[in-house]
């Protein structure tokens, strides 16, 4: 089957499926397709249009000879929560995390870090590189990425999930153990600290809240290894 580019869009008032301003811009200008070639749109919110790329201006952009794929979502949430690392480690992991399958990203900031790590700069930045990912690993849902002030903020955010976990390099259960029975619930969470790890004070917060200690595998991780390798987990786990 031949590539087909997908661009973010919406349907208008009049049922018409146009590229966003920023999309027709990169179909256009950057890419140079031509009038008539098939593409994709998506609207984040589970449909997919397909169909020939009409130019309207040398800005503008629509589709004609559309049909549409809608996918419901799954209500099974997969979430990552991250101690905030250096901006570009963050920004390294972003793509990868959302490829492999998780549903949300939280990062949140750590005793002795820089603050200025999870800034709402940071965080634009973050949901641009989110909505690439999206794009390329052809999802029909966004995916959702937060930042959070403290630890206790990020653990308030998924109190609503069935199940939660906490990696620790001492702990004596392995995440893996624990995935193929949990097929049910409102969800996931994944708690990983940052290049520290956690304080002996977060990690008391977390076991509080009902987080239970895992690994993942023999070894200690660095925190972009974890992250990383519990999105595969969390990505395998099978999709309603």
């Amino acid at each position: 089957m031949a590539h087909q580019y997908r661009f973010f869009g919406q349907k208008d008032p009049s049922g018409a499926w146009r590229l966003e301003d920023d999309e027709a811009h990169h179909a256009i200008k950057v890419l140079r397709l031509s009038g008539g070639e098939v593409i994709e749109l998506v609207d984040g919110k589970g449909t997919v249009a397909t169909g020939r790329l009409v130019l309207e201006s040398k800005s503008k952009a629509a589709l004609s000879d559309v049909s549409e794929v809608f996918t419901p979502k799954d209500p099974f949430c997969r979430c990552i929560l991250l101690g905030a690392l250096k901006p570009g480690d963050v920004d390294d992991l972003i793509a990868p995390i959302v490829e492999l399958g998780a549903d949300k990203l939280i990062i949140f900031h750590q005793a002795d870090t820089a603050q200025y790590r999870t800034s709402d700069s940071a965080l634009e930045r973050w949901q641009r590189l989110v909505r690439s990912a999206v794009k390329q690993s052809k999802r029909p849902w966004n995916v959702e990425i937060k930042h959070a002030g403290s630890l206790a903020a990020a653990l308030d955010l998924t109190k609503d999930l069935s199940h939660h976990w906490i990696l620790l390099p001492e702990a004596k259960d392995d995440l893996l153990s624990f995935l193929p029975g949990v097929t049910t619930g409102r969800g996931v969470a994944v708690l990983i600290g940052g290049e520290k790890g956690f304080t002996q004070t977060e990690q008391d917060q977390a076991l509080a809240l009902g987080y239970k200690p895992v690994r993942l595998g023999p070894y200690v991780l660095r925190a972009r290894t974890a992250a990383q390798a519990a999105a595969v987990f969390l990505g395998m786990m099978p999709r309603s």
